[in-house]
């Protein structure tokens, strides 16, 4: 009978420490995830810093060569992100709203926006 109830308590110790890896591994996963997530929310936070900083600035004389370039090359990309939306906007017969912006059928009178008139240009 020793040698059962020995191999029985050896294998409750064996089981504890396997159980207590176990929840060490699950915890530290745990974290790592807690971290990752945090890190994603702080990138999301400089982002955002970015663009009101970028608004900021963006048509202030900047000494700095390596924000001024960052900033050029911003202006750049916006510019031919709304040369696109022009022409997809031409390809499906819309115009901007002289007061809001928004955009309308070319042969639209009133902005169905904010009611504004829409001269003919």
């Amino acid at each position: 009978m020793d040698f059962l109830d020995n191999a029985f308590e050896k294998a409750k110790e064996v089981f504890d420490v396997a159980c207590k890896k176990t929840n060490e591994v699950v915890t530290t996963q745990k974290q790592k995830f807690d971290i990752a997530t945090i890190e994603n929310k702080r990138n999301k936070d400089f982002l955002n810093l970015g663009r009101l900083y970028f608004e900021a600035v963006k048509d202030a004389e900047i000494e700095d060569i390596r924000i001024k370039n960052l900033i050029d090359s911003i202006k750049e990309k916006n510019e031919l992100i709304d040369s696109i939306n022009d022409e997809i906007n031409t390809a499906k017969n819309l115009k901007k709203c002289p007061v809001c912006e928004s955009f309308v059928k070319n042969d639209a009178v009133y902005c169905s926006v904010c009611g504004a008139k829409i001269s003919e240009e």
